[in-house]
C-alpha cells in the first residue's frame, strides 16, 4: 500500500519538471531570480541569517503555510539534528525537543527541558503546552548548540524561538477554512488595521480545529482535536524614540488523549502475575493491540489545557544605545489521563497528571555600537519567577491491595517462606498520589560583544552569570491503603528536610541554590559579501533538579546542574548570483554531570539500594549538518538538509547488589557506558521541491518532500525486556501539496497530503519490566487536508 502512494509522488515530480520548459510565463508570476534574505534575531538583534555565526534554521510564515505545518513539532523534519516527541504524558500539547542529542523526555515539574522554547522573547518553562499551534507566526528560529549567554539556562541543546507577527498599521484580512480526513474541520483567521494612524495598530488571530480522532475506542476516539486559540496584538509607536508592543494569547483545549498502544503484556512478571491471580483472573486483562494500532479497548482519555499569556515589549532608542524591556506573564492549567492497558473494564495501568503553573519574567536589554563602530554589544539583566503545582495519580494493578488485604494470614495464602500474602498488601499498593509544589527564582546578567578586528575578521566574546534557587514541597500517599508512599524518616541530602507524617500521608521539602557562569568566544571571517566562516566555543547549563517520584525515603535526592561545552566550526554561503545557498556546521560537544535516574547505595538505608536522581554520566557528541536551497529555474526551488551525530557515553556508573552477598549490603560497580542515547537517530535528512506554474487565471504551486530518520532508541536500558521493541528502525515520511492562487491573489485553494505512504512507526514508549507492560505511540496515519483561503 505504501508504494502506491510514493510512486505517483515521484512521477508527479518528474512530469512537472518536464512540463515547465514550454510553459508561458505571464506577468502574474515571473518567479524568483534570487533567494530571499532572511532576517533573524538569533543574537537578540535583527541580522541577516547568512551573517550570523550560529547554526540556525529559520522557517518563515510562507514556509509554514506552503508546507502546511500545523504545530511546533512538525518543524522537526525540516531542521537538521532536531528530534521532537509529543505526548509523553499523553497530551498532544506537550513537547520534548532534542537538538544534537541533548534533550529531556520527562515532563515533571521537577525536571527542566534542555532545549529552551521562547515566544516573542518570553521563555516557556514547562513542556506542557509547548507544542504551539500556528495562526500569526512571522518566523521560527531553531538555534543549535548551547545558547547559554543570550538565552540563558536550559538551552544546552539549543533554543527554539517563535516570533509572532506584529501589526504595522496596514489593513489586512485572511480567512481560511480547512476540512480533512477523520472529519477534520479547522478555521484560521487573521486581521489587522490602524487604530490611530501612524501611532497605534492592532491585530487579532483566531484558530480552531475539531476532528473525530484516528484511533477507534468504545467511547470517543483517541487522537481527536477540539481546540480554540486567540492572540491579540497592540503596537503603539507614540514617537520615533519609543515603541510599545503588547501581545495577549489564550488557548482552550478539551479533547481525547494522544493514542497509545499496548505493545506487550507479560503475565509472568511480578505485578501482572499477582493482578491476574488475585483481581481479574487469568487472561482477563491486557491483550496487546500491536497488530491493530488504530483500535483500542480503552474507554477513558483526557487531554485538557487552558493557557493565558502576556508579552509586553517596550523599546527606547537613545542617541548612543537602545533599551528594550520584555515582560512576560504566563499561566497554564492542564489535565491528562493516559490508560495504556487496552482494556475498558479494568484498570491495570494508568496515569493522571494535572498542572497549575504560573510564571513571570522580566528582561532589560541594552544594545549599541561603540569605538567608532568597531564594536557592537548587547548587555542584559534577567529575572524569572515560577510557581507550579503538579499532581499525579499513578495506578498499577487497581484492586490488588484490597484483594491481598482480605486474605487470611495462614496457609495456603503464604509465600514459600511462610510470609502471609496479606503482608504484601501495603508494599504492593501502587495507587500512588504525588502532590508537588515547586518555586523557582532565577536572576542573571549577561553581555555579548562583537569586535571588528579588521574589515573581515570579527571576535565575539560573551558571558552570562546565573543564580537560581529552587524550593520543592512534596506530599505523598497511597490511595488504596491510605499510607505514605515515602515513609517518615531522615533523608540523605542536606538540602532536604526529614520526611514527616501529614494526615495519612507524608511530606518533605527541599531547597537548593546554584550559581553558574556560561561563557562564549568565537571568530568569524567574511571571505566575501556572500561567504562567511566561523568557529566558536560555548558553554551552557541545565538547572539542578530534585527527584520528583521517590518511592522510599532514601530515594529523595537531588542532582546539580549539568553542563555542556560545544566546539563548532561552520560556514554560510550564497553562490551563483544568490541562486544557491549552502550552510554547514560541524561540532564536538562535551556533556558533563548528566542528570539520570540511577541506582546507588544510600546512607540512610545502611547500604541499601535506592533509585535516585543524580549526576551520573559524561558523554561526547560529535557530528555535522548541512542545509541547502537552490533556484534551479526562476519557478523551481529545491531544498534539503542532512545531519549526522555520533553520541557516546564516556562514563556511566551504577551500583547493583552483589549476588554473592545474601545480606544485600555490598555492591558491585557496573559500567553503563554502552547505553545508547535516547531520541537521537544518527541520521536525519530531508529533500523537497516546489514548482510554480503560471496559469492564465493565476498560479499553481506543486510541492513534495520526503524526510528520513535512522533507527532510534526510546529507552537506554539494554537490560529491559522490550529494549528492542523500543528501538524502531529507520523510516521515511512523504508529504505533498497542491496550491492554487487566483490572479488577484485574493483566493487560494490548497490540497495537502501527510504521510502519503502511510508509514506507521513507533515514536516513543514507556516500559518497566516489573510492570510487565510496554505502551507506545505511533506516527499518525495518512491524512489529507483541503483548505480555502480569502485574503484582502
Amino acid at each position: 500500500m505504501s508504494r502506491s502512494f510514493f510512486i505517483p509522488s515521484a512521477l508527479l515530480a518528474s512530469g512537472c519538471l518536464a512540463l515547465t520548459a514550454g510553459l508561458p510565463v505571464p506577468a502574474f508570476a515571473q518567479g524568483a531570480t534570487a533567494l530571499e534574505e532572511v532576517i533573524v534575531t538569533a543574537r537578540k538583534r535583527a541580522e541577516n541569517l547568512q551573517q550570523v555565526p550560529v547554526a540556525a534554521t529559520a522557517l518563515t510564515a510562507a514556509d509554514l503555510e506552503e508546507a502546511a505545518l500545523p504545530d511546533l513539532s512538525s518543524i522537526a523534519a525540516y531542521t537538521p539534528n532536531l528530534n521532537i516527541t509529543v505526548g509523553s504524558d499523553g497530551s498532544s500539547s506537550s513537547l520534548q525537543a532534542f537538538i544534537r542529542g541533548v534533550g529531556e523526555v520527562d515532563f515533571a515539574i521537577t525536571t527542566d527541558p534542555a532545549v529552551g522554547i521562547y515566544v516573542d522573547g518570553v521563555y516557556l518553562a514547562r513542556t506542557i503546552g509547548a507544542n504551539l499551534e500556528f495562526a500569526d507566526i512571522e518566523r521560527i528560529e531553531v538555534l543549535r548548540g548551547p545558547q547559554g549567554t543570550l538565552f540563558g539556562k536550559n538551552t544546552i541543546g539549543g533554543a527554539i524561538s517563535v516570533n509572532t507577527k506584529a501589526p504595522t498599521g496596514d489593513t489586512e484580512l485572511s480567512l481560511q477554512g480547512t476540512v480533512g480526513r477523520f472529519d477534520y474541520i479547522g478555521f484560521k483567521g487573521y486581521g489587522e488595521t490602524a487604530l490611530i494612524e501612524d501611532r497605534l495598530a492592532g491585530s487579532i488571530s483566531v484558530l480552531t480545529k475539531n476532528s473525530d480522532g484516528w484511533q477507534k475506542r468504545p467511547g470517543d476516539n483517541s487522537g481527536s482535536d477540539d481546540m480554540f486559540g486567540v492572540r491579540g496584538h497592540l503596537n503603539f509607536t507614540p514617537s520615533d524614540a519609543w515603541s510599545s508592543h503588547l501581545v495577549l494569547d489564550y488557548v482552550d483545549q478539551d479533547q481525547q488523549i494522544y493514542p497509545r498502544v499496548l505493545a506487550s503484556f507479560n503475565p509472568a512478571q511480578l505485578f501482572p502475575g499477582f493482578y491476574l491471580g488475585f483481581v481479574g483472573g487469568p487472561g482477563s486483562c491486557c491483550t496487546a493491540n500491536l497488530d491493530n494500532i488504530d483500535e483500542s479497548g480503552v474507554t477513558r482519555g483526557e487531554d485538557e489545557l487552558e493557557s493565558f499569556g502576556i508579552s509586553w515589549t517596550n523599546t527606547w532608542d537613545f542617541d548612543s544605545f537602545e533599551l528594550k524591556s520584555i515582560t512576560g506573564v504566563r499561566n497554564m492549567e492542564s489535565a491528562a489521563f493516559r490508560d495504556s492497558d487496552n482494556d475498558g473494564t479494568q484498570n491495570y495501568f494508568s496515569v493522571f497528571t494535572a498542572f497549575d503553573h504560573d510564571q513571570f519574567s522580566q528582561e532589560l536589554l541594552f544594545s549599541g555600537v561603540s569605538f567608532n563602530d568597531t564594536m557592537s554589544w548587547v548587555a542584559g539583566l534577567y529575572y524569572f519567577k515560577e510557581d507550579g503545582d503538579h499532581h499525579t495519580e499513578v495506578t498499577l494493578a487497581e484492586g490488588l491491595f484490597e484483594s491481598l488485604a482480605a486474605l487470611p494470614p495462614a496457609p495456603p495464602f503464604t509465600l514459600p517462606d511462610g510470609t502471609p500474602l496479606a503482608f504484601l498488601a501495603v508494599p504492593f499498593d501502587l495507587t500512588l498520589n504525588y502532590d508537588r509544589n515547586q518555586e523557582v527564582e532565577s536572576m542573571a546578567a549577561y553581555f555579548h560583544t562583537d569586535w571588528a578586528l579588521n574589515d573581515a575578521l570579527t571576535l565575539s566574546v560573551a558571558g552570562r552569570y546565573t543564580q537560581e534557587e529552587k524550593t520543592l514541597s512534596t506530599f505523598t500517599i497511597k490511595r488504596a491503603s491510605q499510607t505514605p508512599i515515602v515513609a517518615p524518616g531522615p533523608t540523605d541530602p542536606a538540602s532536604c528536610s526529614d520526611v514527616v507524617a501529614e494526615g495519612n500521608g507524608s511530606r518533605y521539602t527541599c531547597n537548593e541554590t546554584w550559581n553558574e557562569f556560561s561563557p562564549k568566544v568565537g571568530l568569524s571571517y567574511q571571505w566575501s559579501d556572500d561567504l562567511m566562516a566561523y568557529a566558536t566555543v560555548s558553554r551552557g547549563f541545565r538547572s539542578g533538579s530534585f527527584n520528583g517520584r521517590p518511592t522510599t525515603t532514601p530515594e529523595i535526592s537531588l542532582a546539580d546542574p549539568e553542563t555542556l561545552t560545544s566546539y563548532e566550526i561552520g560556514f554560510k554561503g550564497d553562490f551563483l548570483d544568490n541562486r544557491l545557498r549552502v550552510n554547514a556546521a560541524a561540532f564536538w560537544n562535551e556533556y558533563e554531570d548528566q542528570q539520570f535516574l540511577v541506582n546507588r547505595s544510600s546512607a540512610s538505608l545502611a547500604g541499601g539500594l535506592a533509585l535516585i536522581v543524580a549526576n551520573a554520566a559524561e558523554s561526547s557528541l560529535s557530528g555535522y549538518e548541512i542545509e541547502l536551497e537552490t533556484l534551479l529555474t526562476d519557478n523551481l526551488r529545491v531544498f534539503g538538509a542532512a545531519s549526522y551525530i555520533k553520541a557516546e557515553f564516556d562514563d556511566f556508573t551504577t551500583l547493583t547488589p552483589d549476588p554473592t552477598d545474601p545480606t544485600g549490603s555490598t555492591f558491585i560497580e557496573e559500567d553503563g557506558s554502552n547505553r545508547p542515547f535516547q531520541n537521537t537517530p544518527e541520521w536525519n535528512a530531508m529533500l523537497g521541491w516546489q514548482l510554480e506554474i503560471p496559469l492564465a487565471s493565476g498560479q499553481l504551486k506543486l510541492r513534495n518532500d520526503i524526510s528520513y530518520k535512522s533507527d532510534v532508541f526510546f529507552t537506554n536500558d539494554r537490560a529491559a525486556a522490550d529494549f528492542e521493541l523500543l528501538h524502531p528502525g529507520g523510516y521515511s515520511l512523504v508529504n505533498a501539496g497542491l496550491i492554487y492562487t487566483s490572479q488577484d491573489e485574493h483566493w487560494e485553494v490548497a490540497l495537502h497530503g501527510k504521510n502519503l505512504s502511510d508509514k506507521r512507526v513507533i515514536t516513543g514508549g514507556f516500559t518497566v519490566d516489573a510492570f510487565g507492560s510496554t505502551d507506545v505511540a505511533f506516527t499518525r496515519p495518512r491524512e489529507w487536508f483541503l483548505s480555502v483561503r480569502y485574503k484582502m
